[in-house]
């Protein structure tokens, strides 16, 4: 009988950790990336002020993308508000939507691709994208100015189709995340045009 209390006490205890790291978490991911939009509006507003300021050099201001956030993306229909991290890493996705490197940058001519996780534990920001239908609009705010774009596709591939993140003539945005949620064997992949 002692043995089974032991037994049971044990279990339980793992129990309450594993749902306490599992809130912590989520937590932790949800104060960062508040911090992280805090911040890069703290930048926007900062850079506006500098144009009004200083008109003559309002072409010169340069993203520092040091600080590893690039701009934020906004996706209404899913209720979607999440900074756009500079690097498709784990540690970027962990927080972020990541911005591949070497494709296009917001509002610029060429493909702007962003790939993000539909976790639930932590970094789940595209885990409605499933929900985007084509005509639906998102926006990338940057310190250099707000772009809207307009949803012209969405489709399924498999991992090894890298063609979705080829350059295009137009400024265009590629959306990636894994699918089906847990099983992840393809890619859902959402395509957008500046409008």
């Amino acid at each position: 009988m002692k043995k089974l209390t032991i037994v049971a006490a044990t279990l339980i205890s793992a129990g309450v950790i594993l749902i306490g790291f599992t809130f912590g978490a989520k937590y932790w991911t949800y104060h960062k990336q508040n911090s992280m939009i805090n911040a890069y509006e703290k930048k926007i507003n900062n850079a506006k002020h500098s144009k009004k300021k200083n008109p003559a050099h309002a072409g010169e201001l340069k993203d520092n993308i040091a600080d590893g956030t690039i701009g934020i993306l906004e996706i209404p229909k899913i209720e979607l508000k999440v900074a756009i991290g500079e690097g498709t890493d784990m540690k970027t996705l962990k927080y972020a939507v990541g911005h591949f490197k070497n494709t296009a940058m917001p509002g610029a001519d060429g493909n702007f691709c962003l790939a993000g996780h539909r976790s639930y534990t932590y970094g789940q920001y595209f885990n409605r994208l499933g929900e985007i239908k084509i005509g639906d609009e998102m926006t990338v705010e940057t310190i250099n100015g707000t772009y809207k774009y307009k949803v012209y596709s969405t489709q399924v591939v498999l991992p090894s189709e890298v063609h979705v993140l080829d350059q295009s003539k137009d400024a265009t945005m590629t959306l990636v995340t894994c699918t089906p949620i847990r099983i992840a064997t393809h890619r859902l992949i959402i395509k957008a045009k500046k409008i």
